[in-house]
């Protein structure tokens, strides 16, 4: 007892002489940790747990992001596969961190549970100060709370890496935690799993994106993008729909921008691409003849032409062959 109160003073000892110190910048971290005393009125002393919401409550929640935890949920099992033997769990939380899922190994349950990490507790920055899926949901950006990097020193003992899931507006709407218990768990090892959990992240936002536009055409936006794959959804004229956070960010789309259709050649128009009129005479053609299996008398019916007409029309696009 004696060696943990000395090792908590040493840590809120620390956590003070950051938040106090006179340096110019500061670190995200110690931002964070300026955030939890000043803003939030916390200490790094505080021993009391995660507030847990009743059954009621977190049904409500859930029911908010039924088609996240739909989408998440056998993705966030694959990632399980491939931390959870580490001493790793998984877990899936609103912005509010709340806990809407989570995934765990029984040998680990116990220490987890000693740190609130359950189902239904909230792990927020401004209840439990810096940690991996408050700090995320604040800052919308993956993050790497190191042990004593935490905050609050009762949670010092785990490693958690958060990463933000965006909704189909470009809005946070989720954040993906892998915590874990292990002592020898190093910072750089870290970094590698945190790197990973912003990859699955990354998909399970874009695979959302999809569910969300169920009958749409999903392309992809050409050019890079930081924030992930750059999508866009389109109705069958073409028109644009809905864009994610990527393509948004690539693209300078808003909200207001899809308060009128936009044709989805408007949005990704090149030099060499040709009149659409043309394009889309010249695609009817072609699926015409694909419907057919080539049949050129079938496929000028399906037009609605001659075959006279038809065969005039694959020399007007270079189809003769």
């Amino acid at each position: 007892m004696y060696q943990t109160a000395k090792d908590a003073k040493r840590h809120s000892e620390m956590v003070n002489g950051e938040i106090t110190g006179n340096a110019p910048a500061y670190s995200a971290v110690t931002a964070s940790w300026r955030r939890s005393m000043l803003h939030y009125g916390l200490t790094p002393n505080q021993q009391n747990t995660a507030r847990q919401l009743s059954a009621s409550e977190l049904r409500t929640v859930k029911q908010g992001l039924d088609l996240l935890l739909h989408v998440a949920s056998p993705i966030m099992e694959q990632l399980f596969q491939s931390v959870g033997r580490s001493g790793c769990c998984v877990v899936l939380t609103d912005t509010n961190g709340v806990i809407l899922h989570r995934l765990i190994n029984a040998a680990d349950d116990t220490s987890f549970d000693e740190w609130g990490l359950r189902t239904g507790a909230i792990w927020s920055e401004a209840r439990q100060g810096t940690n991996g899926i408050g700090t995320c949901a604040v800052e919308g950006r993956p993050v790497l709370i190191h042990k004593d990097q935490h905050f609050r020193y009762k949670n010092i003992g785990m490693t958690c890496m958060g990463a933000p899931i965006f909704n189909v507006h470009g809005k946070i709407m989720a954040v993906l935690d892998v915590s874990s218990a292990r002592n020898d768990l190093d910072r750089d090892f870290a970094q590698v799993i945190a790197s990973f959990v912003a990859d699955i992240a990354n998909r399970i936002e874009a695979e959302f994106f999809r569910a969300s536009f169920t009958g749409a055409q999903i392309v992809v936006a050409d050019g890079y993008s930081p924030n992930g794959t750059p999508l866009l959804a389109s109705d069958r004229d073409d028109l644009v729909i809905g864009a994610n956070r990527a393509a948004r960010r690539m693209l300078s789309l808003q909200d207001e921008t899809f308060a009128t259709p936009i044709p989805r050649s408007d949005l990704l128009v090149t030099p060499h691409d040709e009149p659409r009129l043309l394009a889309a005479e010249r695609g009817e053609v072609r699926k015409a003849i694909a419907r057919t299996k080539g049949n050129m008398s079938a496929a000028a019916k399906d037009l609605g032409v001659s075959r006279a007409t038809l065969y005039r029309l694959l020399n007007k696009h270079g189809l003769g062959g």
